[in-house]
C-alpha cells in the first residue's frame, strides 16, 4: 500500500468508524497530506508504507521544528502520524508504529485571546441594527446561542429546529464532540430571541429542517458564520477585533458561569467536555475576582464591603462556613 491510499483509507476510517469531527478529520488528513508533501520536496514519491522509517520520520520532525512552529502545533502533526500508523496496524499493513518512537515536545500554554461581556453585549445590541428584520432576528438568535449556550462552531451549525424545546427551555446538542449529545438548558435571553427567530422561520417554506439559515435559504455554514460576525462586529465598532471568534466566546461563557456561583462539575456538563482539566482550560480569572477573594486569606475572613453585593451566593456562603468555623474554635477554646 502506497501513502496516498493509506491517506485516503485513513480519512473514511476516521470519518465513519472513529465517529471523529469534521473539524479533527480535517486538521488529521492536512498533516498527513503536508508530510506525503515533504516526502515529494525529498525526491521519495509517494513511497509504500513499509518505506516510511523512524529515521524518516525524524527528519520530517525536524523540518517542522525548524518552521519555528508551537510545540502544541508539532505535537498535533506527530498525533496524526501516531493515528496514521496505529491505523495501518489494524489493517494489517505495517507491524510497528515509528511515529511512537517520536518524542513529542512539551506542550506549550494556549494563547487565547478573551472577549468580556461588556463586547458581548454590544454585538447582541449591534445585531439589531442589520439591514432587514430577517437578519436582525436570526443574527441575534446566533449570537445568543453562541453567547449564553457557548456551542463549539459546528455544534451550533448542526442545529436543528427539533432541536429547540422552547416549552422545556433546552437545547439538544445532538452531535457534539465525539458525536455525544447533551441537553441545555436556556437563560431567559436566549429563549427569547430563539422565541423569535423561530416565529420568523416558520414563515417560510423551508426544504431543510436546519435551525439557521442563509438569506437564500440554504442552510448556514462555516463562511456564513464567519462573514455575519464579521459584518455584526463592524456595526458593534469592534471590526477586525480577533477576540471575537466563536471559541473565545465559549469560553468568556464558561468564565460567566463561575463568576455567577456554578460549580465547576455543572460547567463540565453544560460544556460537554469529559475530562474536567479540559474544562478548567475555560476558565479565566480577572483581576477583580482575584480581589474579592483577598478575604479568604485571612485568620478572620470578611466579606469585602464594596464587592458583598456582587459576590456569588457560593463565594458568600463558604465565607459564612469559614467564619463560623473560626469563630467555634475560639469558643472551644
Amino acid at each position: 500500500m502506497v501513502l496516498s491510499d493509506a491517506i485516503e483509507d485513513y480519512r473514511h476510517y476516521a470519518r465513519h468508524e472513529l465517529r471523529h469531527s469534521d473539524t479533527t478529520c480535517y486538521s488529521y488528513t492536512s498533516w498527513h497530506r503536508n508530510f506525503a508533501s515533504w516526502l515529494q520536496e525529498q525526491g521519495l514519491g509517494d513511497p509504500t508504507v513499509q518505506e516510511l522509517s523512524l529515521p524518516l520520520l525524524r527528519r520530517y520532525s525536524y523540518a517542522l521544528s525548524s518552521r519555528n512552529l508551537r510545540p502544541r502545533t508539532l505535537r498535533g502533526a506527530l498525533h496524526a502520524l501516531r493515528s496514521l500508523f496505529a491505523f495501518l496496524i489494524e489493517m494489517e499493513a505495517v507491524t510497528g508504529n515509528p511515529a511512537a518512537e517520536l518524542r513529542l515536545p512539551k506542550k506549550d500554554a494556549a494563547q487565547r485571546l478573551l472577549v468580556n461581556d461588556e463586547d458581548l453585549e454590544k454585538l447582541l445590541e449591534a445585531s439589531g441594527r442589520q439591514r432587514t428584520e430577517f437578519r436582525c432576528t436570526r443574527d441575534r438568535a446566533v449570537l445568543a446561542v453562541l453567547i449564553f449556550c457557548a456551542l463549539r462552531r459546528q455544534e451550533l451549525l448542526d442545529l436543528t429546529v427539533t432541536s429547540v424545546n422552547l416549552t422545556a427551555g433546552s437545547l439538544l446538542v445532538e452531535h457534539g464532540k465525539g458525536d455525544k449529545s447533551r441537553t441545555i438548558f436556556l437563560c431567559d435571553e436566549a429563549k427569547q430571541a430563539l422565541r423569535e427567530w423561530l416565529a420568523l422561520r416558520q414563515q417560510a417554506n423551508y426544504r431543510h429542517d436546519r435551525l439557521f439559515v442563509t438569506d437564500a435559504r440554504q442552510p448556514f455554514g462555516e463562511n456564513s458564520l464567519a462573514h455575519m460576525l464579521e459584518e455584526i462586529k463592524a456595526i458593534a465598532g469592534l471590526k477586525g477585533d480577533p477576540r471575537v471568534k466563536p471559541h473565545s466566546i465559549r469560553h468568556a461563557a464558561a468564565t460567566r458561569l463561575l463568576r455567577n456561583g456554578a460549580d465547576i462539575r455543572s460547567i463540565q456538563t453544560f460544556l460537554g467536555h469529559s475530562q474536567l482539566q479540559t474544562t478548567a482550560i475555560y476558565l479565566h480569572t480577572d483581576e477583580e475576582q482575584v480581589r474579592r477573594i483577598a478575604p479568604l486569606a485571612g485568620f478572620r475572613p470578611t466579606p469585602d464591603p464594596s464587592a458583598r453585593e456582587q459576590d456569588a451566593p457560593e463565594y458568600r456562603t463558604r465565607l459564612g462556613r469559614s467564619s463560623s468555623r473560626h469563630l467555634n474554635r475560639r469558643s472551644a477554646r
